[in-house]
């Protein structure tokens, strides 16, 4: 596993300016967003898994509120850069919500049950090790924690996504400059996606079962390129109680 790590992390270095630039962009942006549809409350302790340049963190606090604290965390130190100069320089006003730090998502630092929400965008796939990964994020949600992952679909379709995207002609090319990033990023994703391993609906299923997620979900997303992975955490008895109580 550290052996596939040293070779995969001067590649991240390597990638963090033209993966920053692509992912800088209003409609890619909105695919962060979708995935608070699978969360239930409001989630206070937010871990944004694989952050890379910050982009995915920052949509997650402002959708989700100023009561939020985000914490992003990626195994790459230049990505960790560009979040950080992001935060100072575009989103000042987020500073005392959002903090990132350089990271390995399969042993971190953090206490047990130290957050509310984990979520990773285009994150498991390119990790050697997926069960060490969802163990420990299994480990650092609490009672009533919800886990929301973005991942490539193994059954997806390029050519499938493009017909159906027709249906959309019309905004997209409201947006010819996001469009013409979000496309090449889609591109890019599938290239990537298609060495690094794919995931299967089953396996994702199997994965989060067996990393200890007491329920699980599987939904298609970007015309079925994507899969939204859900893993829920129950609540203890004495919160469900709690919650019951008028």
């Amino acid at each position: 596993m550290l052996l596939a790590l040293s070779v995969r992390l001067p590649i991240f270095d390597l990638g963090a300016a033209p993966y920053d630039w692509l992912t800088r962009q209003a409609l890619w942006r909105e695919q962060i967003a979708r995935v608070l549809a699978h969360v239930r409350g409001s989630p206070r302790r937010v871990l944004d898994l694989g952050c890379g340049p910050g982009v995915s963190a920052f949509v997650l606090a402002e959708r989700l509120g100023p009561d939020a604290q985000v914490t992003g965390i990626d195994l790459s130190p230049k990505m960790i850069e560009r979040a950080e100069a992001h935060l100072a320089r575009r989103y000042p006003q987020l500073a005392s919500r959002v903090r990132f730090e350089v990271a390995d998502a399969t042993r971190t630092r953090f206490e047990d049950a130290a957050f509310d929400l984990a979520v990773g965008h285009s994150f498991l796939y390119l990790v050697p090790d997926r069960p060490a990964v969802l163990r420990e994020v299994r480990r650092l949600l609490a009672p009533g924690g919800t886990l929301v992952l973005m991942e490539p679909n193994a059954r997806g379709s390029l050519l499938t996504a493009a017909q159906r995207a027709r249906a959309h002609a019309g905004e997209l090319l409201r947006r010819p400059s996001a469009a013409l990033r979000f496309v090449a990023s889609m591109v890019l994703w599938r290239t990537v996606s298609g060495a690094a391993g794919r995931i299967e609906p089953e396996q994702a299923r199997r994965l989060l079962t067996e990393a200890g997620f007491d329920a699980c979900e599987i939904h298609p997303t970007i015309a079925g390129l994507g899969l939204h992975l859900v893993g829920r955490v129950a609540k203890r008895p004495a919160d469900t109680a709690a919650a019951s109580d008028p």
